[in-house]
């Protein structure tokens, strides 16, 4: 054989190695961060001062995606239910079959209970947010994770407190 066809073949072999391991690792990678535990990137005021902007966040699916056992307290990310392009960060305060809390200015409810499947969540900046006082109750199919510990920045790494620091 020639230089040129060992050169070749090697190539070849190396290439699809490459891309074998290439295609595992992702696989591997995007079921973990889906399904498992990600990072989430928190902006905007509403979580001041328990989440910063730009503060970032270990997040774990389990309990929110395949479970819905949230707690009022944890923090939760879920897709917008005014903009499905938009994840939020809020804490969960009222859980399906409670009473709709109190203080709430939301009027479109048609009873005084959250809906069964669903969950209400509001800011930790009460004056600063938008939450289930302005679009109503989050179903937990929008539910995306439970967030868990702050990992960014560095001065404020620590677990999440279940109660709003104010």
């Amino acid at each position: 054989m020639s230089a040129f066809t060992n050169f070749a073949k090697r190539s070849l072999h190396i290439s699809v190695q490459i891309a074998k391991y290439g295609a595992i690792i992702y696989c591997t990678t995007h079921c973990i961060t889906e399904y498992v535990v990600d990072f989430t990137w928190c902006t905007g005021p509403s979580m001041m001062p328990t989440i910063h902007n730009d503060d970032v966040v270990l997040t774990e699916h389990i309990s929110a995606k395949f479970t819905h056992k949230v707690q009022r307290g944890d923090i939760v990310i879920f897709k917008s239910p005014t903009n499905p392009r938009q994840f939020m960060c809020k804490r969960v305060v009222g859980l399906e079959l409670d009473r709709v809390p109190y203080n709430s200015a939301w009027k479109f409810i048609r009873s005084s209970h959250i809906p069964k499947g669903h969950i209400w969540v509001e800011g930790d900046n009460y004056s600063n947010s938008s939450d289930s006082r302005t679009f109503g109750p989050v179903p937990f199919g929008l539910l995306r994770g439970r967030a868990v510990y702050k990992v960014w920045p560095v001065e404020r790494i620590g677990p999440l407190p279940a109660a709003p620091n104010r």
